[in-house]
């Protein structure tokens, strides 16, 4: 008979804690968009079904423990099980977010984003060239600093993940609200879009650089970038970016011209490093 009640705290304490991951998981999709909301909602979901087989095998332990009792086999009382729930995802969290990136990496990826200008860059002159161009044109300046912009107001320094920070200003008498972060200013949207087709396992600068190339690589532009064909490229990326040409969104773009100088300055600049 011991089995049936410890059986019944098995299965709730794998609800409860389903329940209760899906609370936690789901709360940054509050902070993001209505096209972004969707997608982490679901992804939310997924992450808490991971955890019913914790919750399942503390709940049963408890059952087992409070099987002993005849008011337990008589009564069945939720109270207790829901109790050791909440404890047991306490741990839960604790245990996962100890599996993600820690405080140490952390500061490593902050040293990555100081120090990184002196490192080599893995790809070619023209395509760094290109990515700094970019970084510029979004945010100002193409050095390490970039990587750690947000939209309008800020920096953020955690790299685990995009930082889902929604800020609003005016452009040109339109108030406009975003969630662009980073080097190339990206959205939530292309984060929960890109992350997983990438297995990115962070915001890092490197997972920047990669977000961005993919979308260089989906709008056909990264054959014209190797081939020298800068004017064509950048128009083919400026549906991506407001910054650039080729786009109708209206938030003081970059000229083409201006565009090219910085580009020229940026390839002579990594050509020389290659030598």
């Amino acid at each position: 008979m011991q089995i049936v009640p410890i059986f019944i705290s098995g299965v709730v304490g794998a609800a409860g804690s389903v329940a209760f991951s899906y609370g936690v998981a789901s709360l940054p999709c509050g902070l993001v968009s209505k096209g972004a909301d969707t997608v982490c909602q679901v992804r939310s979901f997924d992450k808490a079904l991971d955890s019913w087989k914790f919750g399942f095998i503390v709940g049963g332990l408890v059952g087992s423990i409070l099987s002993h009792r005849r008011q337990f086999i008589l009564r069945f009382q939720p109270i207790h099980l829901s109790t050791a729930s909440l404890i047991t995802l306490g741990i839960y969290f604790s245990i996962s977010q100890s599996t993600g990136v820690s405080s140490a990496s952390l500061n490593s990826l902050r040293g990555r984003v100081s120090t990184s200008s002196s490192l080599p860059h893995p790809y070619s002159p023209r395509l760094s060239a290109f990515l700094a161009t970019i970084r510029w044109a979004e945010t100002g300046n193409s050095e390490p600093e970039s990587y750690r912009k947000l939209v309008f107001n800020g920096t953020f320094n955690n790299f685990s993940t995009h930082p889902l920070k929604k800020q609003c200003a005016p452009i040109n008498g339109k108030n406009v609200c975003s969630t662009a972060a980073g080097a190339y200013q990206m959205l939530d949207k292309s984060w929960y879009d890109i992350q997983p087709k990438l297995n990115l396992k962070d915001f890092s600068p490197a997972s920047q650089d990669k977000m961005a190339i993919e979308y260089i690589r989906r709008n056909n532009a990264l054959s014209d970038i190797e081939a020298g064909r800068f004017d064509t490229a950048i128009c083919k990326v400026g549906r991506v970016w407001a910054s650039l040409i080729c786009n109708s969104y209206n938030q003081n773009p970059k000229s083409l011209a201006q565009l090219r100088i910085y580009y020229q300055q940026q390839l002579q600049k990594f050509e020389i490093s290659r030598r």
